[in-house]
Parts: structure tokens; sequence; C-alpha cells
């Protein structure tokens, strides 16, 4: 009899802890799966498609290539310069918006009057669709009627082509992108900020730091890791750029404003050859891959610090 109870409550005991450990996983499998599902098995088989070719009538694999495809794409100047556009676009994108993200998450963070409106605007515009805020923009880049060169115009300067001038399309598309992201490295910082326990500022002030000093040796030191996650998030919005130069541009004026996403996106759809297309995706993960690792490494330090 004793050997039996001793033995019932070992089972119960185990039953216990495994009714335990189970909530846990089986909260997050569903997303596991679904990021599985539709994050990581398309990335797979681009990898495997890039080494593949395809029948241009009906998109069915045909045999293995090898590196057929990417000796194509980088022979192509399409994809040459796709590629420069997409570091321009990078570095346009983080050099605008981690500086100006900061610059409005320190005066979110002041509680000044308004700053709940700006909140507000700033984070419509991140939630606003990119093809409604293209749409927008196409209207105030207009050349016959647009804002901007009305703006322009009224203060007695030149019109500007914008969307059709081959230095400034780039530049205009990456502006639009600048004014809708801006809103997620800004959270991010803003988060990072009201993390920072208020005792800090208060020890500083004590040591008759000012507000510069301030910043540069309490807040930006510890805002480090949220520097990590805005710099992260904004390489990958800034390389996958693509509904605002499909309803701009559509890549052109001649290729000025085409990047990895929207070459991959005509390799595919309209040239019908979806192995060029993946070897082109994948490039641009290794973009993502490369720029993000040399982004955490200046980040935190050579010795992670």
């Amino acid at each position: 009899m004793p050997t039996a109870i001793r033995t019932s409550r070992k089972r119960n005991g185990r039953m216990a802890r495994l009714a335990e450990v189970l909530p846990g996983p089986a909260m997050i499998l569903p997303a596991v799966v679904a990021l599985g599902i539709f994050q990581f098995l398309p990335l797979v088989v681009a990898v495997v498609n890039s080494f593949r070719s395809f029948n241009p009538f009906n998109q069915s694999p045909t045999g293995w290539v090898g590196l057929a495809n990417y000796d194509e794409i980088f022979s192509d100047p399409g994809f040459q310069l796709a590629f420069v556009n997409t570091i321009a676009y990078i570095v346009i994108m983080l050099a605008a918006t981690i500086p100006l993200a900061l610059f409005l998450a320190v005066l979110l963070d002041q509680r000044l009057p308004g700053s709940t409106f700006a909140r507000g605007a700033i984070v419509a515009a991140l939630a606003a669709s990119e093809a409604v805020s293209a749409l927008i923009w196409n209207q105030l880049y207009d050349p016959r009627g647009g804002m901007f060169n009305a703006i322009l115009a009224a203060v007695g300067l030149p019109e500007q082509p914008f969307l059709i001038g081959d230095t400034q399309s780039l530049l205009s598309i990456a502006a639009m992108s600048v004014w809708k992201d801006v809103g997620l490295p800004m959270l991010i910082f803003l988060a990072g900020l009201q993390a920072i326990p208020r005792e800090l500022y208060e020890a500083a002030a004590l040591d008759g730091a000012g507000p510069w000093r301030t910043f540069r040796n309490v807040t930006l030191p510890l805002l480090r890791p949220s520097l990590v996650v805005a710099l992260f998030m904004m390489t990958i919005t800034a390389t996958r750029i693509f509904t605002p130069i499909l309803i701009l541009t559509q890549g052109g004026p001649n290729g000025a404003t085409s990047n990895l996403a929207y070459y991959s996106y005509r390799l595919n759809f309209e040239f019908m050859a979806p192995g060029a297309a993946s070897a082109s995706v994948v490039c641009m993960l290794l973009v993502i891959v490369v720029i993000t690792i040399a982004q955490t490494w200046l980040a935190r330090g050579p010795k992670g610090v």
C-alpha cells in the first residue's frame, strides 16, 4: 500500500509539473506555426528556387542550374543599379529617420503641450496604408499643380521635377518614406526613454551636468538596446520599399528609383523568370543580414558593451 501511494504521488507530481509547463508552449505554438508558414517557408523556397530553372510559360521547374541565376543577375546592369539604389535607400532612411525619431522621442518624453496630438499624428502616418500615402504624395509632387511646387513658386524658387528627375526621384521617394515610417523608431526610442530611471537624471543634475552632458552620458548609453532595434527595423523597412516605387515611378526614370524589391518583382511577374527573381531576393536578404550585423557590432561595440 505505501508503494502504491508513493507511485500515485509521483504520477500526480509529474502531471502537476506538466500542467505548469504546457500552457506557455501551447500559447505560442500558433504564432510559431504562422511564422514558419508565412515567413521562413517562403524564404526556404526562394533559396531553393534560386538554383533552379523554370518554364517561362507555366512557371514549372525544369531542373537545377547551380549559380546560373546569380550569374545572370550579376551581369545585368539593371540589377547593379537596383543594388546601388537599395544601399542608397538604406543610407538615406537611416541618416534621416534615426536622428529625427530620437529628437521627436526626446521632445514627446518632456510631455510638452501638444505632445499627445503630435504623437497621434506621427503614429497615424505610420499606420496609414502605403498605397494611400503614395497617392497623396503623388499629388503633392505633381509638377503642374502640386503643393510643393506651388510653395516653391510662391517664394520665388524654380519648380522641381521631383518624381521625373533622375537625381531627385530617389530622394523624393525616400522623403515620403521618412515621413511615413519615422513613427516606428520614435516609438522604440520613446519606450526606451520611459524605461530610464528618473533617479539617474536627478543624480546628474546634482553633479552639475547640463542638458547636453546628461543626454550624452546618461540617455544615449542607456538607449543602445533601443538603437539596435531601431536600426534593425529601419534597415528592413528601407530595403523592402516597394509600393511607393510601384505607384509613383515604376522604377523610373531610367531605373533611378528601382531597388532590389522592385527589380525582383519585375523579374518574376513581367519577365517570367522566377529563378532569377529568387536569386535577387536572396541577395536582398544578404544585404539586410550583413548591414544588420555591422550595425549591431557598431552600436554595441566590439566587446558587446
